[in-house]
């Protein structure tokens, strides 16, 4: 028997809600498959990740959920990696999330609770902590709200949409991304992100794009992560001169998106500001996505 799941690209964040909202997007997509073996065995095809199950976040996320389901048994799992490590785009969380999805459908398990739990001892081996921010919104699709990990609630909005995902060749650690972001904030600052996040919910109820775009600024992580990313602001700039509704960082960077009308227009005029500052970059269109899901049993 084997399993194979889909497990989309996600931004998380999505302007003001540190660790709390995410976005699923239509793609990239990362695509796992697992199958029973004698022995525990990691292939990787696509992007460069590692192939040793105590190092891969997909087969460690299988292996918490069998240290859960108490199962001792072998598998092997492929990984057809498509979601670029180190992008800002939910690549960590993709395969943990597919690691532990692919163990539970091969189980017949169907509890979400456990399956993120699962995942995020995954994340937590790439990133360094334990969020969902990027494992929520590729389980559940759409726009969501992770309100709690334990017990899990999670808050989502079926949204219809497209945006500009600007995907630079450079990497941006979320270790180090997490690592520069200060214990307490200015209650100023906490008080606007409030505020942002909260409209920017209601705008999406509204299917309101345009003030969804107006309110993806922040103030808890993005100052502080500024230093990572000199480019940040000429990158907005650009992308604010030609159309642009909103733009913001997707997770810790460095990819960015952006929501408009022109998209395509907006697409090439990041691009152009990645390249003035000597940095090669490339942009695609998605749709909201619906989550990961079941390929076949």
């Amino acid at each position: 028997m084997r399993v194979k799941v889909m497990v989309p690209a996600t931004i998380a964040n999505f302007g003001p809600g540190f660790d709390a909202f995410g976005l699923c997007l239509e793609k990239p997509i990362d695509i796992i498959e697992l199958r029973e073996s004698d022995e525990i065995r990691v292939e990787v095809k696509g992007f460069d990740v590692p192939d040793d199950p105590e190092r891969n976040v997909a087969s460690i996320s299988v292996l918490a959920l069998l240290k859960m389901l108490k199962v001792d048994t072998g598998f092997r799992i492929r990984i057809r990696k498509e979601i670029k490590p180190k992008g800002g785009l939910g690549s960590s969380g993709a395969s943990a999330l597919g690691g532990a999805l692919a163990a539970a459908r091969f189980f017949g398990i169907e509890d979400k609770e456990l399956i993120v739990k699962a995942a995020l001892e995954g994340e937590k081996v790439a990133s360094g902590s334990a969020h969902g921010d990027n494992i929520i919104p590729a389980l559940f699709g759409g726009f969501t709200i992770l309100n709690s990990l334990n017990p899990l609630e999670v808050f989502n909005l079926d949204v219809k949409f497209k945006l500009v995902v600007v995907l630079p060749d450079v990497e941006v650690s979320t270790k180090k991304a997490r690592a520069v972001l200060p214990e307490h904030v200015p209650r100023s600052d906490a008080v606007r992100n409030i505020a942002l996040a909260s409209s920017l919910v209601l705008a999406l109820k509204e299917n309101d794009i345009e003030n969804v775009g107006r309110f993806l600024d922040d103030h808890l992580a993005l100052p502080y992560r500024k230093s990572l990313i000199p480019w940040f602001d000429k990158v907005v700039n650009a992308a604010l001169e030609s159309g642009a509704y909103g733009v913001s960082l997707s997770g810790s960077g460095p990819a960015m998106f952006a929501l408009g009308k022109n998209l395509k227009d907006i697409g090439k005029a990041m691009v152009e500001a990645f390249r003035e500052e000597g940095i090669n970059a490339e942009y695609f269109i998605s749709k909201v996505g619906g989550g990961a899901r079941c390929l076949g049993v």
